[in-house]
């Protein structure tokens, strides 16, 4: 996918690289960009061109429209799916367990735009994300118990985000957020007005697009990879990319020296 529309009937995913970033879009504002099986499917996809290209430095993920960022799974497939008397998927078997752990594992800055609500599956997408913008006046939550569902990435990671109390609290009641609420409870990273979001997550990508992507690269897997170990045994790990061989580091050393924007290689 180069610059334009993933692959599929309905371009449910739009792929756009800009500049140095990736920006993925979920393209079903008609379902509030509820995740078909097929987006899930074009959403990994997207995920692991934008890891493995080395002239992408960051991503984005946000949704089309200005309604909703994404409504988690859609639920008129999973009904029809159902009806058929087929199975509908179970998280961490068969192509499914990818996009979550695709993301986590997308050794890059990843940028969740979150240009409206974020529910269920939508919210899951907003865990798995690094750094999160939300516009004013969207919600945030994972809805599944209210459904049946196990909010499987959730139930594990929100724990780990913020206060236990307060992430079994939103589990168990199942119920959404202003971003505003979520920003205190620091899930989300800022919140801003509509008119200025769209400059505003450019602003901050720039912001990070200004840095070594060797580096970028090498904290997002150093930051991943020792999540929940012992500091001693994380200090020692040694993963990603090494900023202090790199040529990244010579150039960032002698920029600085010379008063002027280093030149980054990416190696």
């Amino acid at each position: 996918m180069n610059d334009g529309l993933a692959a599929g009937e309905e371009n449910e995913v739009v792929y756009q690289v800009r500049g140095r970033a990736a920006w993925i879009t979920i393209n079903r504002p008609h379902r509030r960009n509820a995740m078909s099986r097929n987006t899930v499917r074009l959403l990994t996809e997207a995920f692991v061109e934008a890891g493995e290209d080395p002239d992408v430095w960051a991503v984005v993920i946000t949704g089309a429209g200005d309604k909703a960022f994404c409504a988690g799974g859609d639920m008129k497939e999973m009904d029809d799916i159902a009806r058929a008397g087929r199975q509908v998927h179970t998280p961490m078997t068969g192509l499914h367990r990818a996009l979550l752990e695709v993301m986590i594992e997308t050794y890059k800055p990843v940028v969740a735009a979150i240009n409206g609500h974020a529910i269920a599956g939508g919210c899951e997408i907003v865990l798995a994300s690094d750094v999160r913008i939300a516009v004013e006046g969207a919600t945030i939550g994972l809805t599944e118990a209210r459904r049946g569902m196990g909010a499987n990435f959730g139930s594990v990671v929100l724990p780990r985000l913020i206060p236990r109390a307060l992430a079994m609290d939103l589990l168990y009641t199942a119920r959404t957020i202003p971003v505003e609420e979520a920003r205190d409870l620091g899930l989300i990273n800022r919140v801003v007005p509509r008119e200025t979001f769209a400059d505003e997550v450019q602003a901050y990508l720039d912001q990070i697009l200004a840095n070594s992507p060797v580096s970028l690269r090498r904290y997002k897997e150093m930051a991943t990879k020792s999540w929940g170990l012992p500091v001693s045994t994380a200090l020692r790990l040694n993963v990603g990319p090494n900023p202090y061989t790199s040529e990244d580091r010579a150039e960032g050393v002698r920029a600085f020296l010379e008063k002027r924007a280093p030149e980054w290689k990416n190696r």
